[in-house]
């Protein structure tokens, strides 16, 4: 990696940024294709230096060497450089990325990209997960509306852009929403306790949607984090699609690290959804919410039988699952709050509830 070229430098990265589709190639201005081989930082800060002629400074990995994105460190600046496994999620992530942030959507811009790997705004390292954590009960009921407003502007625009045409249909199919619902039988049995007595027919009609509307779908707090200006951005598009619309506040809400249950976010989101078709929209979350919940408990089990428990800082750090009993038994507080507001999802209060006083025969916590 270069040195510093000195005062000159965050001029040019200016530069560099906006006239970077005129530093393209022909060839690389052909559609987006993944490199069969993984790059290296070395190799993204060659690509980097040469594409925005700037130095790097250093190449590091907000999420862990393991992970696909990295920070690129210029003088007085730095950037995201993605690169993906599958070439046509990268083409559709760079597309929406596009499309939202020329809307003003909270989301990073896109600054271009070669056949490997593609650059975007480095929207910054302070995660929606350890922010939450350290706000005192006010902050955290404004940092929470100001969230959820920032998923509406996000699903404005997409309405907008129209997104929903060039994404796909997420667990469209009834057998996908019958292993959701049954994924609770298969908890159950991992956390030792009986199963829910379920109304399967009424809950898969239920959940049963027409896949209309554009969601993040990955809308975990891990993927936003807090801009210099205070507003929630949201990273990390590779899993976006279409669905019935409320499902990235179940992913939100439902996260083991999202600390406020349904007696805070329903009264935020009667707030700030419109008013034609509040009660249906809450409804839906709240029958949909119970079920991804029952998905992170599954995740935090197997997670656990694989490792053991894990430190919260570093999960946090890193965007890990949180496997920590605390945060477990918290998930599954607010999993019984939020199925008891369900005449079809109540059988799964007790099933929370047994779910956390099993959390304790798991082990010890390391953190």
């Amino acid at each position: 990696m270069s040195e510093s070229r000195g005062p000159g430098s965050e001029r040019c990265f200016s530069c560099a940024v906006a006239g970077i589709e005129s530093l393209k190639t022909k060839k690389d201005k052909a559609p987006l294709a993944e490199n069969s081989e993984r790059l290296e930082p070395e190799q993204i800060a060659e690509i980097c230096e040469k594409i925005f002629s700037l130095p790097v400074e250093k190449v590091t990995a907000p999420g862990g060497k393991s992970r696909v994105s990295f920070r690129v460190h210029f003088p007085g600046k730095s950037i995201i450089a993605t690169q993906r496994i599958y070439p046509g999620r990268m083409r559709m992530e760079v597309e929406v990325l596009k499309r939202l942030s020329e809307l003003g959507a909270p989301v990073p811009k896109y600054l271009g990209g070669t056949e490997q790997l593609f650059f975007q705004e480095d929207v910054g390292s302070k995660r929606l997960t350890s922010t939450m954590r350290q706000e005192s009960a006010i902050g955290q009921l404004a940092l929470a509306e100001n969230t959820f407003e920032s998923l509406l502007r996000i699903h404005t625009a997409a309405a907008k852009a129209d997104l929903a045409a060039v994404v796909p249909a997420l667990g469209e199919n009834e057998s996908w929403v019958r292993g959701l619902i049954n994924s609770s039988l298969t908890v159950a049995d991992r956390y030792g306790t009986d199963h829910p007595q379920l109304d399967m027919d009424a809950l898969t009609a239920r959940l049963t949607v027409p896949a209309t509307r554009f969601i993040k779908w990955d809308s975990r707090p891990g993927n936003g984090s807090i801009g210099a200006d205070g507003q929630v951005y949201w990273f990390d598009w590779e899993h976006c699609g279409r669905r019935q619309g409320m499902e990235d506040f179940a992913w939100l809400a439902g996260d083991e690290f999202w600390p406020l249950g349904p007696e805070v976010v329903v009264p935020i989101l009667e707030y700030l959804l419109p008013a034609a078709d509040k009660a249906a929209e809450l409804a839906y979350l709240t029958d949909f919410i119970t079920f991804h919940m029952v998905q992170r408990l599954q995740l935090i089990h197997l997670r656990f039988m694989a490792a053991g428990w894990v430190n919260v800082a570093d999960a946090m750090k890193y965007d890990k699952v949180g496997v920590d009993p605390q945060l477990a038994k918290n998930l599954c507080a607010r999993g019984a709050a939020w199925a008891d507001r369900s005449t079809l999802t109540r059988p799964m209060t007790a099933f929370f509830q047994d779910c956390a006083a099993a959390v304790d025969g798991f082990g010890r916590s390391e953190s």
